[in-house]
This record gives C-alpha cells, sequence and structure tokens, in this order.
C-alpha cells in the first residue's frame, strides 16, 4: 500500500521472534518510508558503500571462528556428560570401533588368502567374525537384568575386555610358535583347523567390541533421556572418536598385511583390546552401585549376581503388549 511518496511496509514478517517479543511492534503495525529515503541511498558515494561494507565484515566470523565453536561445544557437552565418561567413550571407540573392528575387517581377507582359504569360505568367516555386533540386543538386556557386585555395566564390560585379550593371546601364540608354517606344511584339513581357530580368535576381539559399545549406546541414551537439550552432540563425539580411528587403522593395516607382517598387528590389537581396561576399573561409566536391599532384586548362583526380578517383570508386560498390538 502506497500514499503519495509515502510507502506503507508491514514489517512483522522480517522481524525474529526474539525482535518481535523486546519490542512494541504488533502484527498490525506498519512503517511509512519515504520514497525519498530511498533515492538518498541510490545517491550514495563509493566511499560511503566501503565504510558500510567494512561495518558489514566486522560481523563476519574470522578465523578463530572453528576454534571458538568446538569449545563452546566440548564446553556444553561436558556439562551433560561427566568429563570421566566422554574420556571412556573416545578410548572406547577410537580403540573398538575404529582400532579393532577395522583392523581386523582389513587383515582378515590378506589372511585367509595367505592360507590358502578360498572365497567362498572367506565370506564366510567374515561372516562369523562379525557376528557379535549381532549379539548387541541381547548384551544390552543382560546388562539391564544382573548386577554384578553392586554394577549392571562396569564387571560385564570387564569380563568382555578378558574375552577379548584372551582371544587376540591366543592368535598371538599360534603364530609366533609357527603354526601357520607347520599346517601349510601338514596340508588343507590342518589350515582349514587352523583358520576355524582364527576365526574364534577374532569372534573374541570383535566381541569386546559389541560388548562395550551397547553398554556406551545405554548410558548415553539414558543421560539423553534427562537432558534433551544435548540433542545429538554426544553420537557425533562418539563417530568422530570411530573415524579418527578408522584412518588411523588403514594407514598402517595395509603395508603390514602386504608384508605379511600379521604378528605385529595382533600386538597392536593387543594394545587397542586392553587401553580400556583401565577405565573401566575405576567406574568411568557413570552408575550407581545397588544393593540387594532394593525392591526387586535377587540374589542368584552366588552372593555377587543379583538378578532384577522388577524390572523383568517390566519388560515382560511391555514385550506381551507389543505382540498382542501387532497380531
Amino acid at each position: 500500500m502506497h500514499t503519495g511518496d509515502d510507502i506503507i511496509i508491514d514489517p512483522s514478517p522480517l522481524l525474529s521472534d526474539t525482535y518481535r517479543s523486546n519490542t512494541s511492534f504488533s502484527n498490525n503495525d506498519c512503517i511509512s518510508v519515504s520514497l525519498t529515503d530511498f533515492q538518498h541511498d541510490n545517491n550514495r558515494t563509493p566511499s560511503d558503500l566501503h565504510d558500510t561494507a567494512i561495518i558489514q565484515s566486522s560481523h563476519v566470523p574470522s578465523w578463530k571462528h572453528p576454534i571458538s565453536s568446538t569449545q563452546s561445544y566440548l564446553t556444553k557437552l561436558s556439562s551433560i556428560f561427566t568429563p570421566r565418561f566422554l574420556s571412556w567413550l573416545a578410548i572406547d571407540n577410537f580403540t573398538q570401533y575404529g582400532g579393532i573392528m577395522t583392523l581386523i575387517w582389513s587383515v582378515g581377507l590378506p589372511l585367509f588368502k595367505s592360507l590358502g582359504i578360498d572365497a567362498a569360505r572367506q565370506q564366510l568367516y567374515m561372516t562369523m567374525i562379525i557376528t557379535p555386533f549381532a549379539l548387541k540386543p541381547f548384551i544390552g538386556v543382560t546388562s539391564d537384568l544382573l548386577i554384578i557386585k553392586g554394577y549392571n555395566k562396569r564387571y560385564l564390560a570387564l569380563s568382555s575386555i578378558f574375552i577379548g585379550l584372551f582371544g587376540c593371546s591366543t592368535l598371538l601364540f599360534l603364530f609366533g610358535a609357527g603354526s601357520t608354517d607347520a599346517a601349510l606344511e601338514e596340508g588343507p584339513d590342518s589350515v582349514r583347523r587352523l583358520a576355524d581357530f582364527i576365526v574364534m580368535c577374532f569372534f573374541c576381539m570383535n566381541l569386546e567390541g559389541a560388548c562395550l559399545d551397547i553398554l556406551g549406546e545405554g548410558k548415553y541414551s539414558e543421560i539423553m533421556s534427562k537432558h534433551p537439550e544435548s540433542g545429538s552432540s554426544i553420537i557425533s563425539f562418539k563417530f568422530m572418536w570411530s573415524l579418527v580411528g578408522q584412518i588411523i587403522t588403514q594407514s598402517y593395516v595395509g603395508p603390514l598385511s602386504d608384508a605379511g607382517h600379521f604378528h605385529i598387528l595382533f600386538w597392536i590389537a593387543l594394545g587397542l583390546l586392553i587401553a580400556p581396561f583401565y577405565p573401566t576399573l575405576m567406574g568411568w561409566i557413570p552408575e550407581k552401585k545397588r544393593t540387594v536391599d532394593e525392591k526387586g532384586l535377587k540374589h542368584v548362583i552366588c552372593k555377587g549376581l543379583m538378578f532384577d526380578k522388577d524390572l523383568y517383570q517390566k519388560k515382560k508386560v511391555s514385550a506381551f503388549d507389543n505382540s498382542m498390538l501387532c497380531t
């Protein structure tokens, strides 16, 4: 709408919610702008335009913006999640998802090829090796229902670390004792038995990664439900460390595999597997110690092992209701 030399502009679509709440403008208010104002803008000199550009450029983020944004991101993250838990999560994802899983997946095929295993059987072996990640729902339910020495997650995580270390130590023994050369000399049956042992060792190593991953996911999901303002920041943090681990692992697995130095790779794997041990033992996974005095907790088998009967009943009823809805 315009009258004579005046233009009537409704500013409401151009105002942010914050500005609108702090001003007296309503949706029906208008601003009267004279056409001479526009003519004055069109008659500005180049020096005026230069001064305006300098003022506007002062609002452009500087080269420090990525640093300040990262600091702000980490500050917000540490205000919701404890620094110890963030450190545990970083170590876990760097060494397990980024390290062990990538190492096994990359070294598996060249290792089996060096033993003369055919392609079809190699694919079968690799499928069996990644099976622990299909067990994550079972591991999660177990951690909810079973309490070991008062903790749902700590000792289950430590048990998985010992399993992973056992698998890697067995691999080091097999390759250090010259079992591969002996198997190749004895024939295909001996090679197949050796390959079966290697698959079981890889399975144990991946079981540690799968167990630690689902326990970490369960804990940060619990914290996120209490602090929905955290958004997906913790998930970005987790995958950032996984990606860093993958990049570093891929940089040395290829050359060492091509040179046939599998025993060196397994020594590196041993270090990666043992890295989460101390943080887990010291309780960097935040959880409150539970006692038998709590309602629904019952001792099973031995004194240090308890079963959450009430939670089991709730999950059982929930599963039954879901099955009825599906039918």
